[in-house]
């Protein structure tokens, strides 16, 4: 095929620098939040991106999920992979289901909750990266014999408020949005 567009020298490393990587199924840092609730694996830093992208790989409990909140300094998107969730995107409420894809940009309030009856699961993805670290800073460690952490109460998320600011996190919870 000729496409008559100019192309690099085959000397130019476009041709040969092997700049990606792959992470496999059962790898990335496991962490519990909310008393192990939720179980997010971080498959991807910014670190290993330039601080372009990071990954998540979210399970969630039924009916379980997050506080609304908003991000000041990237913005986040989900892919479901299993389940149904319920997301809060400003004041406003939708569901998505397998392979749903949901964007939410910057300063936007959002949230989301498991649905269904089972664990479901999410895929997050954050641009620029950095988000990620709250999680590896703050999840709980997976406990060798199973048992599950505490779960987190209103006291946690006040002593977590200066980490939430570092982050650049807002908590927004409202009437409109409960569970």
């Amino acid at each position: 095929m000729d496409l008559q567009l100019p192309t690099p020298d085959k000397s130019d490393p476009i041709w040969t620098a092997a700049r990606g990587f792959v992470v496999r199924e059962p790898e990335g840092t496991h962490k519990l939040l909310n008393g192990g609730q939720e179980s997010a694996r971080v498959k991807v830093t910014g670190e290993q991106t330039g601080g372009r992208l990071s990954l998540l790989e979210l399970a969630v409990a039924p009916g379980f999920g997050n506080l609304p909140h908003a991000h000041g300094a990237e913005d986040e998107a989900f892919y479901v992979v299993s389940g149904e969730f319920r997301f809060l995107n400003g004041d406003r409420t939708f569901d998505a289901g397998p392979g749903d894809f949901v964007y939410i940009p910057r300063d936007t309030r959002h949230g989301f909750r498991n649905l269904g009856t089972e664990q479901a699961k999410l895929m997050v993805f954050y641009t620029p990266a950095g988000a990620e670290q709250f999680f590896l800073k703050y999840g709980d460690d997976p406990d060798p014999s199973g048992a599950p952490p505490p779960t987190w109460t209103a006291e946690k998320f006040t002593a977590l408020a200066g980490a939430l600011d570092a982050h650049h996190m807002v908590l927004l919870p409202g009437e409109d949005w409960t569970g």
